[in-house]
């Protein structure tokens, strides 16, 4: 069976605590971070499967 995710980008703009505080919030809603560009954060998670 073939995975299927859904993505996300989002600008987090700030420095150590902020960021990391934001990075954490999206690892608990079971986003997987992906690539950085500049202030854009790139994420990925897996749908569940449809039956």
């Amino acid at each position: 069976m073939v995975k299927t995710f859904e993505y996300k980008c989002v600008c987090i703009w700030g420095l150590g605590e902020s960021t990391t505080r934001k990075l954490n919030e999206y690892g608990r809603e079971g986003w997987e971070l992906v690539e950085v560009v500049w202030c854009w954060h790139y994420f990925k998670r897996e749908l569940a499967e449809k039956f």
